[in-house]
């Protein structure tokens, strides 16, 4: 679906004004990103899955597991799971802190739904079901996921500089509350990424420990 959002929605000659500058920011929405972020993921997983049916073990199939997992564990789950559930508690607050009214003319419910739903529910699925190990250091997989969302947060901050807004609600903030919101992003993606290894550790390593004892 993000795909359909990027190249055939409208946004550019619309006659609405606030429906036109999401012709250029639609690349810097958060949405944007990790959607992408998964068209990158995506085929290496399904690589990752046929290669096992009959390479089981080699050192080939392990360097793209690994690969497979940093992006899913780094980007991938603690992007789509931050973006998704602050986009939801902050729609059911008031919409508008995201989009402006007119933006549904373009974009309809149903479709913010693939957008915003789908993809959470495909990373805990992917969570739950895909097999994966605790790595012997986070600190990699911390230091990359933290340089990812920096960078995204220098973008909306150089946006807010130009008076870009690429969400309304970035309007109500003043410096020092970019600071606080900042803090919380960075907060907030550690927060997920260290529940994820939790849910890990729960599921894969109990399956590991049975295997162990039959």
């Amino acid at each position: 679906m993000s795909i359909r959002l990027l190249l055939v929605k409208d946004f550019e000659n619309s006659e609405d004004e606030t429906i036109r500058v999401y012709a250029k920011s639609k690349w810097k929405l958060i949405t944007t990103w990790f959607n992408l972020l998964s068209f990158g993921y995506i085929p290496v997983c399904i690589y990752c899955d046929l290669r096992e049916l009959t390479e089981n073990g080699t050192k080939h199939l392990k360097m793209f597991m690994g690969i497979r997992d940093f992006l899913f564990t780094s980007f991938v789950l603690p992007t789509t799971a931050f973006a998704d559930i602050l986009f939801w508690r902050l729609w059911y607050h008031d919409r508008e802190l995201m989009f402006p009214q007119s933006v549904d003319n373009v974009i309809y419910y149903w479709e913010q739904h693939s957008l915003h739903t789908l993809s959470l529910v495909f990373v805990i699925f992917d969570l739950l079901f895909v097999r994966r190990e605790r790595p012997k250091s986070m600190v990699p997989g911390i230091v990359a996921m933290l340089g990812f969302i920096s960078i995204y947060i220098a973008v909306c901050v150089h946006s807010v500089a130009n008076e870009e807004y690429l969400y309304p609600v970035l309007k109500k903030f003043s410096p020092s509350k970019l600071l606080v919101l900042t803090i919380y992003t960075l907060t907030s993606v550690l927060f997920y990424h260290t529940g994820q290894w939790l849910v890990i550790d729960f599921i894969h390593g109990h399956q590991r420990r049975l295997k162990k004892n039959v």
